[in-house]
């Protein structure tokens, strides 16, 4: 699962940068003060010196969380959460009907509309806080000469309920207005052409070091507008902004979910590198490494909930000691932990809260 979003990386960044800059300024003292002071007092210098541009560091990382987090604002009309996920029309998409559940059709074209307003420009920059009405759109992609089956993206589908009415009921403990839909129309393509090559490379996952596959943003971006062409778009970009202009809601959330097992992840805005484009990516089983199934597909709702609200701002939260955090801020039972393999043992608690826009006008959760 994902384990870097855009402000993750920004953050970092400012502290590496904080580091380095002490460094180079006590390195810089060492040289000029070489001959004048005892190596001891030298460094100690030093390490005053790099301490201090820790502490710049972290206090411009958190006067810049504190700012931005003041800046939420609901989009107009924003209803309350109702625990309740429903269906949302795909103005003037046709489609087959899914055999299994005929509330959902696999995409077939778009026809015209009258009076519709022409495709709509995707969002780009900082990730917007997880407030409004949200409408999930699913791309199915059937790999190694297996296509995904209309049972199994019924029972995705019902995935993707039990994951939207669980945001839904923590947004209802957060006081926050969310509403989730599910589009009725989904996408469905056979993709033979991705290439099985992988190669791997470490990132840090909190405080420890872990296998990612390397490129798989490119990978993933590569894949959606090869999907898109077959589709009958210029690309992902023609065909998100066409799909954009006919829905009716505040927020688009893609799920890609190729039929592989693989390290799901999420793309959001502000670190995608086709303008706009920003989506999950829901493997089908979990493992370390891209690889076939060997067994029937499984989309986890814990996976999908954690990939959507990376989208929204939240950050990994796993390999990182709990007092690392404000009191209270989180416990085991974050949903940006990973500690529980079930849904229903899992919350959202204020850390994660914060960087998603839910704590609004001190908006308090009610305890369970």
């Amino acid at each position: 699962m994902n384990k870097l979003t855009g402000r993750t990386v920004a953050v970092r960044a400012v502290r590496q940068g904080f580091w380095l800059a002490g460094a180079l300024a006590g390195g810089s003292l060492v040289w000029i003060l070489r001959s004048l002071v005892s190596p001891g007092t030298l460094i100690l210098g030093v390490g005053a010196v790099m301490l201090f541009a820790a502490l710049v560091g972290e206090l411009i990382v958190a006067f810049t969380a504190i700012r931005s987090t003041r800046r939420v604002i609901p989009p107009p009309n924003a209803q309350p959460a109702d625990g309740r996920i429903e269906r949302l029309v795909i103005t003037g998409a046709t489609g087959e009907p899914n055999r299994r559940d005929p509330r959902f059709s696999a995409f077939r074209a778009l026809r015209p509309v009258e009076n519709l307003p022409p495709p709509a420009r995707l969002p780009s920059g900082s990730m917007p806080p997880l407030l409004g009405r949200i409408t999930l759109v699913s791309l199915f992609v059937g790999r190694d000469q297996h296509p995904w089956s209309d049972d199994e993206i019924a029972r995705a589908h019902a995935a993707l309920f039990r994951a939207g009415e669980w945001i839904e009921r923590e947004a209802i403990r957060w006081k926050a207005p969310v509403n989730l839909t599910l589009a009725d129309t989904y996408f469905v393509v056979d993709d033979d052409e991705a290439t099985n090559d992988v190669e791997m490379t470490f990132e840090p996952e909190g405080e420890s070091v872990g296998p990612l596959e390397a490129h798989a943003v490119t990978k993933a971006l590569i894949d959606t507008s090869r999907a898109a062409s077959k589709l009958g778009f210029r690309d992902a970009v023609d065909w998100m902004e066409q799909i954009r202009a006919r829905v009716d809601a505040d927020a688009l959330v893609w799920l890609l979910h190729p039929r592989r097992a693989g390290r799901s992840l999420a793309i959001p805005l502000d670190l995608t590198e086709l303008a706009g484009v920003s989506l999950a990516v829901c493997y089908a089983r979990e493992s370390s490494f891209p690889e076939p199934l060997i067994r029937s597909p499984f989309t986890d709702p814990v996976t999908v909930v954690h990939e959507l609200l990376h989208l929204f701002g939240a950050s990994d939260k796993y390999g990182v000691p709990l007092r690392s955090y404000p009191p209270r801020s989180v416990s085991p039972r974050d949903i940006m932990r990973l500690n529980e393999l079930s849904l229903s043992r899992l919350r959202i608690d204020r850390q994660t809260a914060w960087e998603i826009g839910w704590e609004i006008d001190d908006a308090l959760p009610r305890d369970r």
